[in-house]
């Protein structure tokens, strides 16, 4: 049995260490100075292997070695190791984003007012600089209280900023309303009584359209900056996706709809007290 779960050695070699050096490194940092030979039974590293890449993590400052009959080995600290691949990791990122900018060409033609967004930390990266960008309002729409607060930062991040923040949760708060309270006005509806009723109105008939659970695409997300861009949140095959839209008549709609239905819940708060 291995003395090192497989979600270390991927998070070693994330920081630049190879598959080889990884085990040998984590399993000398949990034995303790130890023999080539229980190195490579402890690490699943094969023998002949075992030896070149000590050598390889001796020569990189990660492995200090004590000469005998037998030699031992012994792993440099964590804290400095890792904390070494980290600012080394860093250097690397920071000089390949230098490259590439020093790459990039004069930028031409049309630009798209549709973009196609995937990968979560991706998507939270452009919401945040969706609320950068606002600024009067910045209304967002979330299917449960949890997404929501996957995007809080955004939320936050607008009403320092002196942004109008409008929140709409569809379904109960639950203990998820006070925390998002912090960030903005929050208002929590049914969506079901909405749209079960006979659309007349424009923005029902436009909620229908979005949050349909008929549909192959469930929307699960909406933000809307000053009417004028939108980012919407859709699950497919149970991979959460996003759509940037700046085509000027859309994020107008999307606004008007999530204002209706915030005011028709305020409407209906209203009548029932």
């Amino acid at each position: 049995m291995a003395v090192v779960d497989e979600d270390t050695i991927e998070r070693l070699k994330l920081l630049g260490l190879r598959e080889y050096e990884a085990r040998v490194y984590a399993t000398l940092a949990v034995l303790g100075p130890s023999k080539a030979s229980e190195i490579a039974k402890e690490s699943g590293v094969p023998r002949p292997r075992v030896y070149d890449v000590l050598k390889e993590l001796h020569r990189k400052g990660f492995v200090d070695v004590r000469e005998g009959n037998p030699t031992y080995f012994k792993a440099v600290e964590p804290e400095k190791a890792i904390a070494s691949l980290r600012d080394e990791f860093i250097k690397s990122t920071e000089e390949l984003i230098i490259k590439l900018k020093s790459y990039r060409r004069e930028q031409t033609g049309e630009w798209s007012p549709i973009w196609y967004l995937q990968g979560e930390w991706n998507i939270r990266n452009k919401v945040d600089g969706l609320a950068e960008r606002s600024e009067k309002e910045l209304v967002a729409a979330f299917a449960s209280g949890k997404l929501a607060l996957k995007f809080k930062k955004a939320l936050e991040m607008a009403g320092q900023s002196g942004v109008d923040v409008k929140v709409l949760l569809f379904g109960e708060g639950g203990r998820h309303l006070n925390a998002l309270s912090r960030f903005g006005d929050v208002t929590c509806i049914k969506l079901e009584e909405v749209l079960k009723e006979e659309q007349e109105d424009f923005g029902e008939v436009v909620a229908e359209a979005l949050f349909s659970t008929r549909s192959p695409y469930r929307v699960k997300g909406l933000f809307v900056r000053d009417g004028e861009e939108s980012i919407l949140l859709y699950e497919e095959g149970g991979i959460l996706k996003g759509l940037i839209i700046t085509i000027p008549f859309i994020p107008v709609f999307q606004r008007k709809m999530l204002i209706h239905l915030i005011e028709k819940s305020r409407e209906k708060a209203n009548a029932g007290s």
